[in-house]
């Protein structure tokens, strides 16, 4: 299975910049998305943006992978 996860894009240039994923810093390609400029939501798959997106959604989007996280953890067995 693979996912795809929300950054904030914090560097870019010629195809290439810099996504911040929750204080991770990880080099993206822009290639596919080349609208995204320094400031927005993406998308990232596999290294590569695929989409800008809605402030909105990528933070639910986080706010389900934390659920998510806390599940495995076993911490938040109580909910479900």
């Amino acid at each position: 299975m693979c996912l795809a996860v929300p950054a904030k894009l914090v560097d870019c240039g010629d195809g290439q910049g810099v996504a911040d994923l929750h204080g991770n810093r990880v080099p993206v390609q822009t290639l596919f998305a080349p609208e995204a400029v320094v400031g927005d939501w993406v998308l990232v798959h596999a290294g590569f943006v695929i989409k800008r997106l809605d402030p909105g959604e990528a933070e639910a989007t986080w706010a389900v992978l934390g659920d998510l996280a806390r599940c495995a953890e076993g911490t938040d067995h109580d909910q479900y």
